[in-house]
């Protein structure tokens, strides 16, 4: 019963010769979950081997470009490839926006398949969606536009502990965070900056990968990945020693990566 975060990319705003725009996927029992869609992420998934039909779901964390700019295209190749079950878009208001655009360029009154945007809003934890493998929620980060992070809790399985993964992009780091994702087995953070960079940080409201760390740590979550990096820095292996630092089981989410998170026997 496999539970695994296969990395797409791990680039913020702008990309890189090496680096794609941050999006992973998470695969639960079965079910595929994709999580943030920027610019070429059906390309990378093509080059992963995973496939546009097996997504049941889009989980957006906020509506800026990096994050939501390869919804159309990917819209477009669903549509050509004749998908007809549902897809459900989890994201802030304003979604709608995009969506619109799409059908404006579709050159006929329908979609091949239903598209329906389930708006995130809300305080604290709350939920979004239930399914047979898993329960998802929400809660607000702190970024310049309303953003979400996600919680990921596996549905109990027979002699196991459920598992449980926490999305978080983008934001700056606060208090309530910590609470929120306390003792997940996989947290997933931005740490668009390195130390040195933190004014910028503040002033963009993102992280530095020691802050993506230190919440980690006051989590005490098992494992931590680090993803969206800004493109000022040439040697992005300076995020994971800063973040070791301080919260040592840290990995970096590079393109291609697949992370496993192990069953535990109770």
């Amino acid at each position: 019963m496999p539970l695994t975060l296969t990395s797409l990319g791990c680039a913020s705003a702008l990309p890189t010769k090496e680096n794609y725009f941050t999006a992973h996927v998470l695969h639960i029992r079965g079910r595929s979950f994709l999580l943030d869609c920027g610019e070429a992420t059906q390309l990378r998934l093509k080059q992963m081997g995973i496939s546009l039909g097996s997504l049941d779901r889009i989980f957006l964390t906020h509506l800026h470009a990096d994050h939501v700019f390869g919804l159309p295209g990917m819209l477009s190749s669903m549509h050509m490839l004749e998908r007809e079950k549902p897809l459900y878009v989890y994201a802030p208001k304003g979604l709608e926006k995009l969506i619109d655009f799409y059908f404006d360029f579709l050159n006929r009154e329908d979609s091949s398949f239903p598209i329906i945007h389930k708006v995130v809003e809300g305080e604290e934890v709350f939920p979004v969606y239930e399914g047979d493998t898993a329960t998802v929620f929400a809660f607000p980060l702190l970024h310049g536009i309303p953003s979400y992070g996600y919680l990921f809790k596996e549905k109990p399985v027979r002699k196991s502990k459920p598992r449980s993964v926490a999305y978080c992009t983008d934001t700056a780091p606060f208090p309530e965070l910590s609470t929120w994702v306390k003792g997940v087995d996989l947290l997933f953070h931005e740490a668009t900056y390195l130390e040195e960079d933190i004014k910028a940080a503040e002033k963009y409201k993102h992280s530095t990968a020691r802050q993506a760390a230190q919440t980690a740590k006051d989590a005490d979550v098992r494992k931590l990945l680090l993803g969206h990096f800004s493109s000022r820095y040439k040697d992005i292996h300076a995020f994971l020693t800063q973040a070791q630092e301080v919260f040592p089981n840290t990995e970096l989410s590079l393109e291609g990566c697949v992370f496993t998170v192990p069953r535990q026997l109770t």
